[in-house]
């Protein structure tokens, strides 16, 4: 289940909410299973759960998908994917190691 590369476009220096991000991860070998990928916050903690959504396989090795950028992830965040190999444990794992600078689009009161 190693992750070769992944691939984001459109890619930006900083996102706004409302921005969808589309995402193509590539496996170093064949992977079988569900890949369920999500946007959290940078602090985020692995053990705590969070909102993902679920890619299509493309391929033994290829999986896609869109992440649309809510209003609660202001700030820096990163992608984790849950991998659920058929007959394994699922895993939390990091996708990828660039930070999506996300900015309100009205500034908010402090």
């Amino acid at each position: 289940m190693q992750i070769e590369r992944v691939e984001v476009t459109p890619r930006r220096d900083v996102y706004n909410p409302g921005d969808v991000i589309n995402i193509a991860i590539y496996f170093q070998t064949a992977f079988v299973g569900q890949c369920r990928v999500g946007l959290v916050l940078a602090g985020h903690s692995w053990g705590d759960q969070f909102e993902a959504k679920t890619f299509a396989k493309s391929s033994n090795t290829l999986y896609e998908g869109q992440i649309y950028i809510k209003d609660d992830k202001v700030g820096s965040c990163v992608l984790r994917a849950v991998l659920a190999p058929v007959g394994g444990t699922a895993q939390t794992v990091a996708v990828g190691d660039q930070i999506f600078e996300v900015r309100p689009l009205v500034p908010q009161r402090r």
